[in-house]
This record gives structure tokens, C-alpha cells and sequence, in this order.
């Protein structure tokens, strides 16, 4: 990144602190595997979009935060564009306080990773506030002062999450029964292996042996997408691979993915990453020279 300002800080062996202030110059790609981490990332400015393991395609939003869990080895890849100011504080805790996550009851089912947001609440931006002027003091004292406001920003997000659960749980849902959760399952596993093949909802309906309201209606409220955008999202993750790694005309790819022509792909390709498929590969190529 092209930082004005930046903050980075060991407060122990389990806590660390990273504070980004600063304008991109260029697009930003971060891909890697990582350990079992557990993560608190404050954004009062910024843009982009994430994924962990391969799950669903999350955006970076401006006044929200994200605890990001994961209890083993994952994968990870982070987009940033440029000609956007980043205001943002990451803290990274020990992964062994995921246990403090669990007992909260915020866990996701079947998934050894997963992401937590949520807006950042008044109280959570203070913080944010006061940790960053907390930097600028580097004494025992103070250093003991920035640990105790990191685990404080921690329980204010799993407080505020937790909050969330229950309004959620309040409110009237789609509930999904064991049967039809192994069958959604099943059709989630389904998307994934053959997105780039013509698919219908009433070929996933039968394939899954639930009615189409069914699918659709226990799909959304298990994984919190549609059917048929999670196939998309499946064929913008196969183009993702394929713009990376292989030199194919567009067409090419967006032909092997599953979309009919590149204009297709193109179209969906901005509307979820922000930028064309080509923008993107060239990216990645200046990621890789850099290296």
C-alpha cells in the first residue's frame, strides 16, 4: 500500500495492532494461505471485497466491521482499489479466543472459517478512536492501557453480534429442518462442482429432491444467497482462477465458466468485483511482477 500513515504494534505474543490512514495509488490484491487466526478489522473508510475459503464474495463497507475466524489452515484474498481512502484498525488476537466466540453461540455450522460483520456502533468508533491516539504512546503503562482497549473492542463486537443474533432469531425466519439441511448441502455441493454446465433451479430442485420454493427459500436463509447467485458466484471464482493463471482470450473463459460470451462474464465480473475481468488480470500481473 502507499501509506501516508500507518501504525503497526506487537502489544504481546496473542495481541497485535495495525492502523492504515492512507489514499491507494494503485489496486491492492493480498492472496495467501494463512493459520488459524481470529481477527477484528474497524473500517470507518475504505472499499473492496473479500473471501475466506472460497465462501461467498464479501464487500468492504465504510462505519462496519469484521471479525474474521478460522480454526485451522484457510485460504484468503483480500482487493483493494485505488483512488479510495482507507481509514481502517486490524487487531489480531490468538486463535485460542475463538473459544470465547463459540461460547457467544457465533459460530457458522459445517465451516472450520467464517466472517462476522456488522455496522460499527458509536461506542465502537470511540474506541476505534482511542486506540488510535493510544499509538502514540509506546510506555508500560500505556502499552497495558491499548491491550485493555483491544480486548474491550472485542467484547463491544461480540456484544454488538450477539445483539444481532438474537434480533435476528426474533424476527420470523425460515426455519431449515436436519432433512432438508443435508439436502441443501448437497445441492450447494452440486452448484459447486458443475457451475460451468447449463443450470436451472428446477434441475437443482430435483437433484436435491426439495420442492423449488423449497430450495430457494431454505438455500437463502442457510446461506444467505440465492441459488442462482451462488452460481454465479461459483463461475466468478473459476474466472478469477483462470484470469490468474492462464494466459485464454476472455471469450475462452467465459465460455469454459459457464457464461455465454465475455460481455456476459464482463457484466456480472464488474458488477461483483468492481472492476472488468481485464482490469483484473493486469492486476494481478503488476502483483506478481512486484514479487
Amino acid at each position: 500500500m502507499d501509506h501516508n500513515l500507518v501504525g503497526n504494534l506487537q502489544l504481546t505474543p496473542r495481541i497485535s495492532l495495525r492502523f492504515v490512514q492512507t489514499t491507494l495509488e494503485q489496486d491492492q490484491v493480498f492472496k495467501g494461505e494463512y493459520g488459524a487466526h481470529l481477527t477484528l478489522v474497524m473500517m470507518q473508510e475504505g472499499a473492496g471485497h473479500f473471501m475466506l475459503n472460497q465462501q461467498n464474495l464479501q464487500h468492504y463497507r465504510p462505519h462496519s466491521f469484521w471479525l474474521s475466524c478460522a480454526q485451522g489452515p484457510c485460504s484468503g484474498y483480500d482487493f483493494f482499489p485505488r483512488h479510495h481512502f482507507y481509514h481502517l484498525l486490524m487487531i489480531e488476537f490468538s486463535a485460542e479466543q475463538i473459544a470465547q466466540v463459540a461460547a457467544c453461540g457465533l459460530v457458522a455450522p459445517d465451516e472450520d472459517a467464517w466472517v462476522l460483520s456488522a455496522t460499527l456502533s458509536d461506542e465502537m468508533s470511540r474506541q476505534m478512536q482511542r486506540m488510535q491516539q493510544g499509538l502514540h504512546d509506546r510506555s508500560p503503562v500505556g502499552l497495558l492501557h491499548l491491550e485493555s482497549m483491544a480486548l474491550e473492542a472485542l467484547w463491544l463486537a461480540l456484544s454488538q453480534l450477539q445483539q444481532q443474533q438474537q434480533a435476528l432469531n426474533i424476527a420470523p425466519v425460515t426455519r431449515v429442518y436436519h432433512r432438508e439441511r443435508r439436502r441443501l448441502i448437497a445441492a450447494r455441493d452440486y452448484i459447486r462442482q458443475h457451475a460451468a454446465q447449463p443450470l436451472t433451479i428446477e434441475d437443482l430442485a430435483l437433484h436435491a429432491g426439495l420442492s423449488q420454493m423449497a430450495l430457494k427459500r431454505g438455500f437463502r436463509a442457510m446461506f444467505g444467497v440465492t441459488p442462482w447467485n451462488y452460481v454465479i458466484e461459483c463461475r466468478l471464482r473459476e474466472a478469477q482462477r483462470l484470469l490468474e493463471s492462464s494466459p485464454l482470450p476472455l471469450n475462452d473463459i467465459a465460455l469454459r465458466c459457464g457464461f455465454a460470451h465475455a460481455s456476459h462474464m464482463t457484466r456480472f465480473f464488474q458488477r461483483q468485483f468492481g472492476q472488468t475481468p481485464g482490469r483484473y488480470r493486469s492486476t494481478c500481473e503488476q502483483s506478481l511482477s512486484a514479487d
